[in-house]
């Protein structure tokens, strides 16, 4: 028997919400069996969904007026990485005291809200789960109820409630052109528009408003502030990297998708990826805080994901689908870690850190992990994805970009090879982790390793995709990757480590009205550039 689709919203929400109101010793233990029966489910569409969608009515009114669910390949693969990040961090906090009835209800009805968005098949339900969903992490954001925390958490709400605004315009005008609002219809409708200028206006309100969602250059300057803050737990800024960023991307992927017999931006998503890329790690390598470091990195990968879906090649936009997976699982542990750091040394400065080869190895190894995975070293996950994205690039610029891209990741993450192997600045303790903490970060760190080792396999798993990378072929790029991380800390450590330009970047901060002033920038250069080439 198929499990209903409405399953994967409303069973983490009515769980959340029957904790919430009913007190038991069993809470945690329910929470866990509850992602566990959500992954299950998601695993059995990964394995049958193959090339064909499914649909499930949500009222007796047939589609384009009804409402509907509707699950696909990508879709598929969205849940997948959702589902298995909020089992992770459900477990990993399972002893922190922040873990009561509340934290619980407002992480599970985000679950719950996320699957929704990657089910959804209307743009105002779109629209409604996006404002609901920023409003629950806000809460999120500002749970421990610090001035910094309040102060990080509005910024966020309001930044992105404008930002949707712009995305409800689109709607409005949307609706005025075909009457309705289903995502298929309108794709099917398109071709038979007889002046397909109209689309400009909307099409421009949409991907402003889902630019924003996604933190691309120039509207990532909120995410920092949300993603960083100090006084979120490490669970909620894993889940706001790995999977909540991802809801802008994978309806930028959508938009593109519907769009795509009137309105071809393969050419402005590209300048745009490779912009986002390299002002993200740029912005990283100026920081030292932790949770900025990987805030900022954030935004370079998201860069990445674009170039690829907006890649000329089919092996292009799979690698770009990948990276998505690959970036969520191992920038959530780059986060879990560094709550662990953070608790450990009371300290976010990353040079303050050190030692820790001597006060934990089970630690340290998982870190060696992240950054292998995130550097594209060869059998690792952001190798594998990294090579379908610049898969058959022929020009000169683009291959001289891609290799200033890896090289400032490279450099941005000397720092964490120092906390590992430098020596501890004052006696090592033996760092205190639970041992939940343990197996969830172990777990995450294979998967991070077996997505690049058996990439193959999983490609044919769950993308049903035909492109091989196997393992050989990975290790031929290791003397290529060795040479380049050396180049990368000669740069670093004689050029850039006391560089004037990375101390002005980090002392640059938009403020809200600055920020506010870029969305609307943004919504201006992308409709005259509609308009020109059009």
């Amino acid at each position: 028997m198929t499990p209903h689709l409405l399953l994967f919203i409303m069973l983490p929400i009515l769980t959340g919400l029957l904790l919430y109101i009913i007190k038991h010793p069993m809470i945690k233990a329910i929470a866990v069996i509850t992602e566990v029966v959500l992954l299950t489910m998601t695993f059995w569409y990964v394995l049958t969904i193959g090339e064909h969608s499914m649909m499930t009515l949500l009222v007796n009114v047939p589609l384009p007026f009804g409402m509907a669910l509707r699950i696909d390949r990508l879709s598929a693969t969205m849940l997948l990485l959702n589902n298995f990040l909020f089992l992770c961090m459900i477990v990993y906090s399972l002893k922190r005291p922040y873990m009561n009835r509340l934290f619980i209800f407002l992480f599970l009805s985000l679950q719950g809200m996320i699957n929704a968005l990657f089910l959804s098949t209307d743009f105002f339900n779109v629209y409604i789960l996006i404002e609901v969903a920023t409003i629950a992490v806000s809460i999120l954001i500002m749970y421990k109820k610090d001035s910094q925390s309040m102060y990080d958490g509005m910024i966020y709400l309001l930044v992105n409630m404008v930002a949707m605004g712009f995305f409800l315009l689109g709607i409005g005008y949307l609706y005025k052109t075909f009457g309705v609002l289903d995502f298929v219809t309108i794709e099917n409708l398109i071709p038979h528009l007889e002046n397909k200028r109209v689309l400009v206006l909307p099409f421009s309100f949409l991907i402003t408003g889902l630019s924003l969602k996604a933190a691309l250059m120039p509207l990532f300057s909120w995410l920092p502030k949300a993603h960083g803050t100090a006084s979120a737990p490490a669970v909620v800024s894993a889940i706001l990297s790995g999977i909540f960023v991802k809801v802008g991307i994978y309806l930028l992927i959508r938009m593109i998708g519907i769009f795509s017999f009137a309105i071809d931006l393969q050419d402005f998503f590209l300048f745009l990826g490779f912009l986002t890329a390299l002002s993200g790690f740029m912005f990283a390598m100026a920081q030292s805080d932790i949770k900025l470091i990987l805030a900022y990195h954030t935004v370079s990968q998201i860069g990445l994901i674009l170039i690829g879906i907006s890649g000329i090649r089919d092996q292009n936009n799979f690698g770009g689908i990948y990276h998505i997976l690959s970036h969520g699982v191992f920038k959530s542990l780059f986060f879990l870690v560094s709550g662990i750091l953070v608790q450990h040394y009371k300290t976010r400065k990353i040079k303050n850190m050190t030692g820790l080869w001597q006060t934990s190895k089970h630690v340290s190894i998982v870190l060696i992990f992240s950054i292998l995975s995130i550097t594209g070293a060869p059998l690792f996950s952001g190798g594998y994805s990294k090579y379908f994205i610049s898969y058959g690039n022929e020009s000169e610029l683009l291959k001289w970009l891609f290799v200033v891209i890896n090289a400032g990741t490279m450099a941005s993450f000397i720092k964490f090879f120092r906390v590992i192997f430098t020596k501890p600045l004052e006696q090592a303790h033996k760092m205190q982790i639970d041992i939940n903490q343990k197996i969830v970060i172990s777990i995450m760190a294979a998967v991070c390793f077996l997505l690049g080792f058996a990439g193959d396999l999983v490609t044919k798993v769950v993308h049903h995709q035909p492109y091989t990378y196997d393992a050989v072929s990975q290790l031929s790029k290791l003397p290529i990757y060795l040479f380049s991380y050396l180049i990368s800390y000669l740069v670093f450590r004689f050029i850039l480590e006391n560089s004037k330009a990375l101390k002005f970047l980090k002392g640059i901060e938009l403020s809200f009205n600055s920020i506010n002033l870029a969305i609307v920038s943004f919504f201006f250069v992308t409709l005259a550039y509609l308009t020109i080439t059009f």
